[in-house]
């Protein structure tokens, strides 16, 4: 699964940068090479402790997909970025308005004859041909068979290879508004299938779709 070999410690941040963009450098210092640029509201993961105050700079991994659709193995860009321009979700203020509404519509598992994948004929790898995100190799208990998103007054149209691969969600989670774009994040399901969702709407739409586990 994607980022398997970050450590555990890793988070999930945006950029803080009024230029609206932030270099991503092959190393941690300001002489190397730039290898990508993260833009604002734009989600990826990064390990980093507060108090490490000698540590300018910052680890992060950046999911190759806006929608991690090649989720099923390390696709990622590693790099660094400096430490003043790192937003952790967890520090942005929780949204309170009404303006964003966000639902999955869940049910039971159901195979529905769908193709199962299994790793040395006992676990589960795929179903339909997509990583099974919320379990450890068993079969899930729950599925999403819709997602319900409303930004501003507009329905936003949620389509299913965006959430035929996550199971055990819960309709628990935080949702965080930064500039004109509404960033719902969540842990689904407990132990080694325990996994991270972030949903990145703005009024035209989905932007991002980020899914992963740092376990």
């Amino acid at each position: 699964m994607l980022l398997t070999t970050v450590v555990a410690t890793a988070q999930v941040a945006i950029i803080q940068d009024k230029d609206g963009y932030t270099n991503v450098r092959e190393k941690p210092n300001r002489q190397a090479p730039v290898i990508h640029k993260l833009h604002s509201n734009e989600a990826f993961w990064f390990d980093y402790e507060e108090g490490h105050d000698t540590d300018e700079w910052v680890p992060v991994y950046i999911p190759k997909n806006s929608f991690s659709f090649s989720s099923r193995q390390p696709d990622y860009i590693e790099g660094f970025i400096h430490k003043s321009r790192l937003q952790p979700l967890d520090k942005l203020q929780p949204y309170q308005g009404t303006d964003f509404k966000f639902e999955y519509l869940l049910e039971p598992f159901k195979l529905n004859n769908r193709i199962v994948e299994k790793h040395e004929g006992k676990w589960v790898k795929t179903i339909a041909g997509r990583p099974v995100w919320g379990t450890d190799g068993n079969f899930p208990r729950t599925q999403v068979k819709g997602v319900n998103a409303i930004v501003e007054g507009k329905k936003v149209e949620i389509n299913t290879p965006l959430y035929s691969d996550i199971y055990e969600c819960t309709n628990t989670f935080k949702v965080y508004k930064n500039g004109d774009s509404y960033i719902v994040y969540q842990w689904n399901s407990d132990g080694a299938g325990a996994y991270q969702v972030v949903w990145i709407f703005t009024k035209g739409g989905l932007k991002q779709r980020l899914v992963g586990s740092m376990i």
